[in-house]
């Protein structure tokens, strides 16, 4: 392929199977196709295998010219850019800018060390929205991810802004008590990881304790995450629910949590 390369190189499910020895069933199936702009191969080798795991193939280039490159050849469907935070603003805006008279609705997210505020705001300019700074776990990378590729990078457009936070979740539902962790959170509701999810319609009571300040709200189940009936194809087994009879004073609460988390996820 010349100057870039795709994900793993050859068979990145394959390869990566061999590397942690894991059978390819526990690995998820390639769905999405992403440029990774990477000055470093081996500082992004675990990023890229992160990448593989998730369903993303990761088409490695060494600068913002030969991204320019994969988008000209058609010969993948892009969805996103990832960028290193330390790129050369200029010249990353002048590709972003030729990339997107291709690809107009194409979104970027930097990766790497959390840049200077000057930075940040070329960044913003250039039109990188999302960030994936340096020290993410797990739960954070998915769901940038799955922001990034699912077209939610202006949150300005949503009615209510979600956050991720791996925090354990005790559901009542039916008289009966359920265990399960979040995998995110809004003002309006929540989507619980379990693999004993509720029907749709059920209601249930979430009892959970965000940065030492313990809540009890009332909800309804939307929809189900279950095996064979995969609603929401990128997000794991669980269920999504709708917040009711939230207080002002609480809602006060979580707008702030979910205003504080989002302020490190994007540029």
């Amino acid at each position: 392929m010349g100057r870039f390369s795709n994900g793993l190189k050859k068979s990145p499910s394959a390869k990566l199977k061999q590397a942690v020895g894991e059978p390819a069933s526990s690995i998820m199936a390639t769905g999405h196709f992403i440029i990774l702009i990477e000055t470093d191969p081996s500082r992004t080798e675990k990023l890229a295998t992160q990448l593989v795991r998730l369903g993303v193939e990761p088409i490695r280039v060494s600068d913002p010219t030969d991204a320019l490159d994969v988008v000209k050849s058609r010969e993948y469907a892009i969805c996103a850019v990832l960028v290193p935070s330390e790129s050369p603003v200029k010249a990353l805006h002048k590709t972003l800018k030729s990339i997107r008279r291709r690809e107009p609705a194409l979104p970027a997210m930097a990766y790497g060390k959390i840049p200077d505020c000057s930075q940040r705001k070329e960044l913003r300019r250039a039109g990188v929205l999302l960030a994936l700074w340096d020290g993410y776990d797990g739960v954070i990378l998915r769901f940038q991810i799955n922001r990034l590729t699912s077209g939610e990078n202006q949150n300005s457009l949503r009615g209510s802004r979600r956050a991720p936070t791996h925090t354990a979740v005790r559901m009542l539902v039916g008289g009966r008590e359920k265990p399960g962790v979040f995998y995110s959170i809004s003002e309006a509701g929540c989507f619980i990881e379990t693999q004993r999810a509720s029907m749709d319609g059920a209601r249930l009571q979430s009892i959970f304790v965000l940065e030492e300040r313990s809540f009890d709200l009332e909800g309804v189940v939307v929809f189900a995450n279950v095996p064979g009936n995969l609603q929401r194809p990128n997000l794991p087994l669980g269920m999504g629910v709708h917040f009711q009879n939230v207080p002002d004073s609480v809602q006060k609460s979580l707008s702030e949590f979910i205003r504080d988390r989002m302020e490190s996820l994007e540029v």
